[in-house]
């Protein structure tokens, strides 16, 4: 047996890992002991791209509809800050465990190519130099985005026929604008700047 747990960090919100698991679906903690499981809301894709529908119609509004509007509370109101939060605060917590705990973490999801690319992505950003060069930028996102099997088809539903498809979602939309927030905080640690990010937007969805 082990001597030590095993620290698990689950992006999904405890409910849902419960259903999962009452449907056959993996859930770590229901089959290994010695395991010490940290579970962290970040909500799925079809509640994520909610929010982000309720982003954009805020965002469209005109000047006058903008003034009659409590723009903050509704900004607030579309949860999407609070979903960048929660995907900071997971991918934080790893960097702590790692660099200050020495302990191995394992991070996932329903799937492991969504959440589970965000948080590992941007812990990795955190926690090593290279992955701040522009060179490392584009090695990270090449290991952990596409490598590990992100649905880019789908999630910016390029091929659908219709555009309100159940598997659009802006997943790598929010890790670049978590990235773009990191570089707000610590602008001098990094090799690129805001226009590297808008491009590589820009070139996912051109």
């Amino acid at each position: 047996s082990l001597s030590t747990k095993c620290l698990l960090v689950d992006a999904r919100p405890l409910i849902n890992a419960a259903a999962n698991h009452a449907h056959g679906a993996g859930f770590e903690g229901a089959h290994y002991q010695n395991c010490q499981i940290k579970f962290f809301g970040i909500p799925n894709i079809h509640v994520t791209k909610e929010s982000h529908r309720k982003l954009r119609a805020l965002l469209q509004l005109g000047p006058e509809e903008r003034d009659r509007t409590h723009w903050l509370t509704s900004l607030e109101a579309t949860q999407w800050l609070e979903y960048l939060r929660l995907i900071l605060l997971a991918a934080v917590f790893c960097v702590d465990k790692v660099e200050n705990c020495q302990e191995s973490v394992l991070s996932h999801c329903s799937d492991g190519w969504d959440r589970t690319a965000q948080i590992v992505a941007l812990a990795e950003l955190m926690l090593d130099p290279y992955y701040r060069t522009l060179k490392g930028f584009a090695v990270l996102i090449e290991k952990e985005w596409i490598s590990f099997g992100h649905k880019f088809n789908d999630r910016c539903g390029h091929l659908a026929a219709n555009p309100e498809s159940t598997e659009r979602c802006p997943v790598f939309a929010q890790f670049v604008e978590c990235v773009w927030l990191i570089t707000q905080q610590f602008p001098c640690a990094f090799e690129f700047k805001e226009r590297l990010l808008v491009t590589l937007i820009d070139a996912v969805y051109s």
